[in-house]
Protein backbone atom coordinates (compact mmCIF):
# COMPACT_ATOMS: atom_id res chain seq x y z
CA UNK A 1 0.00 0.00 0.00
CA UNK A 2 1.83 3.21 -0.99
CA UNK A 3 0.80 6.50 0.78
CA UNK A 4 -0.79 9.15 -0.42
CA UNK A 5 -1.34 12.34 1.60
CA UNK A 6 -3.66 15.25 0.43
CA UNK A 7 -1.74 18.35 1.08
CA UNK A 8 -3.00 21.32 3.20
CA UNK A 9 -3.48 23.35 -0.24
CA UNK A 10 -5.63 20.68 -1.52
CA UNK A 11 -7.84 20.09 1.36
CA UNK A 12 -8.19 24.25 1.94
CA UNK A 13 -6.43 24.48 5.38
CA UNK A 14 -5.95 28.47 6.01
CA UNK A 15 -3.20 29.92 6.35
CA UNK A 16 -1.24 29.09 9.45
CA UNK A 17 -1.93 31.62 12.56
CA UNK A 18 1.61 32.25 13.45
CA UNK A 19 4.18 29.48 12.32
CA UNK A 20 4.46 26.03 13.95
CA UNK A 21 8.22 25.22 15.21
CA UNK A 22 10.28 22.71 12.96
CA UNK A 23 11.05 19.45 14.30
CA UNK A 24 13.67 17.31 12.25
CA UNK A 25 13.30 13.62 11.58
CA UNK A 26 15.82 12.73 13.91
CA UNK A 27 13.72 13.97 17.05
CA UNK A 28 10.75 11.56 16.44
CA UNK A 29 10.78 8.66 18.29
CA UNK A 30 6.76 8.10 18.92
CA UNK A 31 3.78 7.71 16.87
CA UNK A 32 0.64 8.51 18.41
CA UNK A 33 -3.13 7.73 17.48
CA UNK A 34 -5.67 9.81 18.41
CA UNK A 35 -9.72 9.75 17.88
CA UNK A 36 -12.10 12.50 17.69
CA UNK A 37 -13.18 12.24 21.38
CA UNK A 38 -17.17 12.99 20.44
CA UNK A 39 -18.87 11.73 16.82
CA UNK A 40 -17.39 13.59 14.27
CA UNK A 41 -19.87 16.03 11.99
CA UNK A 42 -17.86 14.18 8.74
CA UNK A 43 -15.93 10.94 9.33
CA UNK A 44 -14.27 11.76 5.49
CA UNK A 45 -13.96 14.03 2.75
CA UNK A 46 -12.00 17.57 2.80
CA UNK A 47 -15.11 18.88 5.81
CA UNK A 48 -13.18 16.34 8.08
CA UNK A 49 -9.82 18.45 8.22
CA UNK A 50 -12.09 21.40 8.50
CA UNK A 51 -13.39 20.69 11.23
CA UNK A 52 -10.72 19.98 13.02
CA UNK A 53 -8.85 22.65 12.11
CA UNK A 54 -12.00 25.03 13.08
CA UNK A 55 -11.92 24.05 16.37
CA UNK A 56 -7.94 23.86 17.06
CA UNK A 57 -8.10 27.50 15.52
CA UNK A 58 -11.02 29.01 17.06
CA UNK A 59 -11.41 26.62 19.89
CA UNK A 60 -7.57 26.24 21.50
CA UNK A 61 -6.04 29.18 19.35
CA UNK A 62 -3.71 27.08 18.21
CA UNK A 63 -1.73 28.12 14.69
CA UNK A 64 -4.07 25.56 12.51
CA UNK A 65 -4.51 21.61 13.10
CA UNK A 66 -2.65 20.20 16.07
CA UNK A 67 -2.55 16.80 14.66
CA UNK A 68 0.21 16.15 11.66
CA UNK A 69 -2.18 13.90 10.02
CA UNK A 70 -5.63 13.58 9.92
CA UNK A 71 -7.44 10.29 8.46
CA UNK A 72 -10.76 10.03 7.20
CA UNK A 73 -12.83 6.26 7.33
CA UNK A 74 -12.32 5.96 3.58
CA UNK A 75 -8.83 5.53 4.43
CA UNK A 76 -7.60 9.03 2.81
CA UNK A 77 -4.92 10.54 4.80
CA UNK A 78 -4.60 14.52 5.28
CA UNK A 79 -1.53 16.83 6.04
CA UNK A 80 -1.88 18.66 9.22
CA UNK A 81 1.58 19.40 10.69
CA UNK A 82 2.78 17.29 8.25
CA UNK A 83 6.80 15.65 8.66
CA UNK A 84 8.41 18.64 10.14
CA UNK A 85 6.44 20.58 12.36
CA UNK A 86 5.63 20.78 15.93
CA UNK A 87 2.10 19.06 16.57
CA UNK A 88 0.15 19.94 19.60
CA UNK A 89 -1.70 16.76 20.21
CA UNK A 90 0.27 15.75 23.80
CA UNK A 91 1.97 17.56 25.67
CA UNK A 92 5.64 16.72 26.30
CA UNK A 93 5.71 14.83 22.91
CA UNK A 94 4.99 17.38 20.88
CA UNK A 95 8.36 17.18 19.38
CA UNK A 96 9.23 13.70 19.51
CA UNK A 97 5.88 12.50 18.72
CA UNK A 98 3.88 11.77 15.47
CA UNK A 99 0.13 12.63 16.43
CA UNK A 100 -2.51 11.07 14.06
CA UNK A 101 -5.84 11.22 14.29
CA UNK A 102 -8.38 8.57 12.97
CA UNK A 103 -12.16 9.85 12.09
CA UNK A 104 -14.12 8.15 15.06
CA UNK A 105 -15.51 9.02 18.20
CA UNK A 106 -16.97 7.45 21.66
CA UNK A 107 -20.11 6.22 20.52
CA UNK A 108 -19.98 6.32 17.33
CA UNK A 109 -18.84 3.63 14.70
CA UNK A 110 -15.68 2.04 14.94
CA UNK A 111 -12.46 2.48 12.91
CA UNK A 112 -12.73 0.99 9.68
CA UNK A 113 -10.47 -1.30 7.52
CA UNK A 114 -9.50 0.94 5.29
CA UNK A 115 -8.55 3.86 8.00
CA UNK A 116 -6.77 1.31 9.96
CA UNK A 117 -4.64 -0.05 6.79
CA UNK A 118 -3.98 4.17 6.32
CA UNK A 119 -2.77 4.36 9.47
CA UNK A 120 -0.50 1.26 9.35
CA UNK A 121 0.92 2.54 6.40
CA UNK A 122 1.50 5.70 7.27
CA UNK A 123 3.32 4.34 10.55
CA UNK A 124 5.62 2.14 8.50
CA UNK A 125 6.48 5.70 5.75
CA UNK A 126 7.10 7.14 9.14
CA UNK A 127 9.33 4.74 10.40
CA UNK A 128 11.38 4.52 6.74
CA UNK A 129 11.42 8.43 6.62
CA UNK A 130 13.26 8.35 10.31
CA UNK A 131 15.33 5.44 10.07
CA UNK A 132 13.99 4.09 12.69
CA UNK A 133 11.44 1.68 14.70
CA UNK A 134 9.48 4.20 16.20
CA UNK A 135 7.00 3.43 19.58
CA UNK A 136 3.33 2.67 18.84
CA UNK A 137 1.31 4.33 21.51
CA UNK A 138 -2.17 6.12 22.08
CA UNK A 139 -2.85 9.01 23.81
CA UNK A 140 -3.72 7.48 26.89
CA UNK A 141 0.49 6.49 27.42
CA UNK A 142 1.37 9.97 27.38
CA UNK A 143 -1.47 11.76 29.15
CA UNK A 144 -4.34 10.91 31.35
CA UNK A 145 -7.14 10.37 28.99
CA UNK A 146 -10.05 8.40 27.52
CA UNK A 147 -8.90 9.45 23.89
CA UNK A 148 -8.16 7.18 21.55
CA UNK A 149 -10.82 4.81 23.44
CA UNK A 150 -10.84 1.54 24.08
CA UNK A 151 -11.08 -0.41 20.60
CA UNK A 152 -8.23 1.94 19.06
CA UNK A 153 -6.04 1.50 22.26
CA UNK A 154 -5.71 -2.05 22.04
CA UNK A 155 -5.33 -2.25 18.44
CA UNK A 156 -2.26 -0.15 19.01
CA UNK A 157 -1.38 -2.50 22.02
CA UNK A 158 -1.97 -5.64 19.29
CA UNK A 159 0.72 -3.91 16.88
CA UNK A 160 -1.65 -1.98 15.20
CA UNK A 161 -2.75 -4.94 12.63
CA UNK A 162 -4.18 -4.29 9.57
CA UNK A 163 -6.44 -6.11 7.51
CA UNK A 164 -4.77 -6.78 3.92
CA UNK A 165 -2.12 -4.86 4.95
CA UNK A 166 1.20 -6.28 5.30
CA UNK A 167 4.31 -4.20 6.20
CA UNK A 168 7.47 -3.52 4.23
CA UNK A 169 10.48 -5.76 5.83
CA UNK A 170 12.36 -4.24 8.46
CA UNK A 171 14.63 -1.25 7.04
CA UNK A 172 14.04 -2.07 3.54
CA UNK A 173 17.31 -2.27 2.87
CA UNK A 174 19.83 -4.62 4.46
CA UNK A 175 21.74 -2.61 5.90
CA UNK A 176 22.94 -2.48 9.18
CA UNK A 177 22.94 0.26 10.42
CA UNK A 178 26.55 1.38 10.95
CA UNK A 179 29.06 -0.01 8.04
CA UNK A 180 28.95 1.69 5.10
CA UNK A 181 26.19 1.34 2.69
CA UNK A 182 28.01 2.14 -0.23
CA UNK A 183 27.92 4.99 -2.45
CA UNK A 184 24.63 3.79 -4.42
CA UNK A 185 22.71 4.82 -1.06
CA UNK A 186 23.81 8.52 -1.47
CA UNK A 187 22.41 9.68 -4.90
CA UNK A 188 20.33 13.32 -5.12
CA UNK A 189 16.88 12.47 -4.90
CA UNK A 190 17.26 8.74 -3.29
CA UNK A 191 15.76 7.08 -0.50
CA UNK A 192 17.95 4.88 1.92
CA UNK A 193 18.10 4.68 5.87
CA UNK A 194 21.97 5.57 6.17
CA UNK A 195 21.06 9.01 4.94
CA UNK A 196 19.08 9.75 7.90
CA UNK A 197 22.17 8.66 9.93
CA UNK A 198 24.35 10.82 7.84
CA UNK A 199 22.41 14.03 8.35
CA UNK A 200 22.54 13.09 12.45
CA UNK A 201 26.06 12.65 11.89
CA UNK A 202 26.76 16.09 10.27
CA UNK A 203 24.84 17.46 12.76
CA UNK A 204 26.79 16.23 15.61
CA UNK A 205 30.02 17.79 13.52
CA UNK A 206 28.59 20.99 13.69
CA UNK A 207 27.21 21.07 9.90
CA UNK A 208 23.54 21.46 10.97
CA UNK A 209 23.50 25.02 9.65
CA UNK A 210 22.54 23.44 6.17
CA UNK A 211 19.48 21.78 7.53
CA UNK A 212 16.03 23.60 7.12
CA UNK A 213 14.17 20.78 8.12
CA UNK A 214 16.50 17.16 8.10
CA UNK A 215 17.95 14.68 8.06
CA UNK A 216 15.75 12.94 6.72
CA UNK A 217 15.94 9.44 4.16
CA UNK A 218 16.48 11.08 0.93
CA UNK A 219 19.22 12.44 -0.15
CA UNK A 220 19.19 16.09 -1.09
CA UNK A 221 20.78 19.34 -1.73
CA UNK A 222 21.39 20.02 1.98
CA UNK A 223 23.13 16.40 2.85
CA UNK A 224 25.59 17.05 -0.15
CA UNK A 225 26.52 20.68 0.62
CA UNK A 226 26.87 19.90 4.59
CA UNK A 227 28.54 16.66 3.35
CA UNK A 228 30.98 18.71 0.98
CA UNK A 229 31.40 21.43 3.75
CA UNK A 230 33.04 18.38 5.95
CA UNK A 231 35.38 16.71 3.32
CA UNK A 232 36.78 20.65 2.95
CA UNK A 233 37.50 21.04 6.61
CA UNK A 234 39.22 17.81 6.35
CA UNK A 235 41.88 19.49 3.89
CA UNK A 236 40.63 17.56 0.81
CA UNK A 237 39.59 18.91 -2.38
CA UNK A 238 38.77 18.12 -5.99
CA UNK A 239 36.77 14.65 -6.30
CA UNK A 240 37.48 14.22 -2.48
CA UNK A 241 35.32 16.73 -1.68
CA UNK A 242 32.60 16.47 -3.96
CA UNK A 243 29.90 16.21 -1.23
CA UNK A 244 29.37 12.62 -2.26
CA UNK A 245 29.91 10.53 1.34
CA UNK A 246 32.87 7.74 0.19
CA UNK A 247 34.16 5.00 2.90
CA UNK A 248 36.40 7.22 4.63
CA UNK A 249 34.26 10.18 4.91
CA UNK A 250 31.79 7.74 6.09
CA UNK A 251 34.37 6.40 8.67
CA UNK A 252 34.89 9.93 10.07
CA UNK A 253 31.48 11.16 10.59
CA UNK A 254 30.94 8.01 12.74
CA UNK A 255 33.73 8.79 14.60
CA UNK A 256 33.25 11.17 17.86
CA UNK A 257 34.05 14.81 16.82
CA UNK A 258 37.10 16.23 17.14
CA UNK A 259 37.42 18.54 20.04
CA UNK A 260 40.17 21.44 20.18
CA UNK A 261 42.63 21.22 23.07
CA UNK A 262 40.85 19.99 26.29
CA UNK A 263 39.65 23.71 27.93
CA UNK A 264 40.64 24.07 31.58
CA UNK A 265 37.10 25.67 31.75
CA UNK A 266 34.14 24.48 29.55
CA UNK A 267 31.87 26.78 30.08
CA UNK A 268 31.58 30.62 29.99
CA UNK A 269 29.15 33.22 31.08
CA UNK A 270 26.19 34.94 29.56
CA UNK A 271 26.61 38.18 29.09
CA UNK A 272 23.37 40.06 30.71
CA UNK A 273 23.02 42.40 27.47
CA UNK A 274 22.16 39.04 25.34
CA UNK A 275 18.00 38.69 25.28
CA UNK A 276 15.67 39.05 22.83
CA UNK A 277 15.46 41.54 20.55
CA UNK A 278 18.84 43.17 21.31
CA UNK A 279 22.28 42.86 19.00
CA UNK A 280 25.52 41.81 21.20
CA UNK A 281 28.51 39.62 19.35
CA UNK A 282 27.85 36.50 22.14
CA UNK A 283 23.94 35.70 20.13
CA UNK A 284 26.94 34.02 17.56
CA UNK A 285 27.75 31.81 20.08
CA UNK A 286 24.63 30.99 21.29
CA UNK A 287 23.41 30.17 17.68
CA UNK A 288 26.06 28.35 16.94
CA UNK A 289 25.55 26.11 20.33
CA UNK A 290 21.57 25.86 19.56
CA UNK A 291 22.44 24.40 16.15
CA UNK A 292 25.20 22.08 17.66
CA UNK A 293 23.14 20.82 20.04
CA UNK A 294 20.21 19.98 17.70
CA UNK A 295 17.38 23.12 18.42
CA UNK A 296 17.93 24.37 14.74
CA UNK A 297 17.69 25.14 12.07
CA UNK A 298 18.27 29.37 12.69
CA UNK A 299 17.19 30.94 9.33
CA UNK A 300 19.75 34.02 8.84
CA UNK A 301 22.22 32.84 11.59
CA UNK A 302 24.63 33.27 11.95
CA UNK A 303 24.27 37.14 13.40
CA UNK A 304 24.37 39.39 16.12
CA UNK A 305 20.77 39.79 16.68
CA UNK A 306 18.86 38.09 18.79
CA UNK A 307 15.80 37.76 16.84
CA UNK A 308 12.57 35.53 16.47
CA UNK A 309 13.99 32.59 14.79
CA UNK A 310 16.87 32.31 17.51
CA UNK A 311 13.71 32.65 19.56
CA UNK A 312 12.41 29.75 18.62
CA UNK A 313 15.42 27.24 18.47
CA UNK A 314 15.59 28.83 22.34
CA UNK A 315 12.27 27.66 23.06
CA UNK A 316 12.47 24.26 21.29
CA UNK A 317 15.47 23.54 24.13
CA UNK A 318 13.40 25.02 26.83
CA UNK A 319 10.79 22.34 25.69
CA UNK A 320 13.76 19.76 26.01
CA UNK A 321 14.47 21.20 29.81
CA UNK A 322 10.98 22.90 30.86
CA UNK A 323 13.18 23.24 34.51
CA UNK A 324 15.20 25.78 32.98
CA UNK A 325 11.79 27.55 31.55
CA UNK A 326 9.77 30.52 32.87
CA UNK A 327 6.72 29.00 31.14
CA UNK A 328 5.39 27.13 28.17
CA UNK A 329 7.55 29.22 25.59
CA UNK A 330 10.11 30.56 26.86
CA UNK A 331 12.42 32.67 24.62
CA UNK A 332 15.24 33.39 26.80
CA UNK A 333 18.34 31.57 27.52
CA UNK A 334 19.21 33.00 30.39
CA UNK A 335 22.28 32.54 32.62
CA UNK A 336 21.41 28.55 33.83
CA UNK A 337 20.33 27.39 30.53
CA UNK A 338 23.23 28.91 28.77
CA UNK A 339 25.37 26.70 30.76
CA UNK A 340 23.52 23.66 30.17
CA UNK A 341 23.34 24.73 26.10
CA UNK A 342 27.28 24.64 26.36
CA UNK A 343 26.87 20.95 27.77
CA UNK A 344 24.77 19.40 25.82
CA UNK A 345 26.56 20.76 22.47
CA UNK A 346 29.91 19.74 23.95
Amino acid sequence: MSVSIVSRSAWGARPWNGTPASVSLSSRTEFFIHWYGGIPAHSSGTALPRDVERLHINGNGWAGVGYNFIIGQDGTIYEGRGWGLQGAHCPGFNISGFGVLIAVGKGGEKASDKALAAARALYDEACRRTGRTLAKKGHSDGLATECPGPDLLAWVRAGMPAAGYEAPPSGGSGWDGVSFPGASAFQLGKSHPAVTKLGERLIAHGYGRFYKVGPGPTFGQADKDATQAFQKAQGWSGADADGYPGAETWKRLLAAPKQAAAPKSTTVALNSAVKPGATHAQVKDLQRLLVKAGYGPIPGAYTTLYGTETQKAVARFHNKNPHLSSGSYDPAIGPKGFIELQKEAG
